[in-house]
């Protein structure tokens, strides 16, 4: 299934979902002003061996995969490599991307604002998010990393290290093991 800009979430959803939460309005930095301005990619033929070259090289934790036409299909991540080669027991090079990459790809547009693209990282317990255009076109990635450096670099305009600290307290939920119904993707843990 080809990558669409993820639906933004309703005004301040993880805000009133996440106790404790400070209640400030949104930051008008937008995806664009933080994401990266190269992407790299792979194809779903291209083996595992070519995507983990590419995130030694690049210091990147995740490649999306495209189609001919540079559509998002998928992701595959560093976590995704390690285990699709623990479990077949085969080389890198004789696994294709298809059968490790992730098709359900959260994905959003460069004009999204920031908080919100924090929410979709936390809707979907992801640390990347790729950036595409409204054909579904990969443009550049954004991560969790891009908005904390943003803080101290730019004052994120509103956005906070409680926000940070909250999206990445949600990302880190076990899927497998959550003690507590994550609805929505938005965890609340006590502290």
């Amino acid at each position: 299934m080809p990558a669409r800009a993820t639906e933004p979430l309703p005004a301040l959803e993880a805000r009133s979902t996440d106790a404790g939460a400070p209640h400030l309005p949104e930051p008008a930095l937008t995806v664009g002003d933080l994401m990266s301005h190269e992407a790299f990619a792979v194809h779903a033929e291209s083996t595992l061996h070519d995507a983990a070259r590419l995130m030694w090289e690049h210091d990147i934790g995740a490649v999306p995969v495209v189609d001919a036409r540079g559509i998002v299909i998928g992701i595959v991540t560093d976590r995704d490599i390690a285990m699709s080669a623990f479990f077949s027991g085969d080389a890198l090079s004789s696994i294709r991307v298809e059968s490790a990459m992730s098709r359900d790809v959260a994905a959003v547009q460069p004009t999204l604002n920031v908080y919100r693209a924090a929410g979709v990282m936390r809707r979907h317990q992801v640390h990347r998010l790729p950036v595409v255009d409204e054909e579904g076109c990969l443009q550049a990635m954004l991560s969790l990393a891009d908005i904390a450096q943003a803080l101290g670099t730019q004052g994120a305009d509103g956005l906070s290290e409680l926000d940070v600290a909250y999206t990445l307290r949600a990302i880190c939920v076990s899927r497998a093991h959550a003690s507590h119904p994550v609805p929505d993707g938005v965890a609340t843990i006590p502290l």
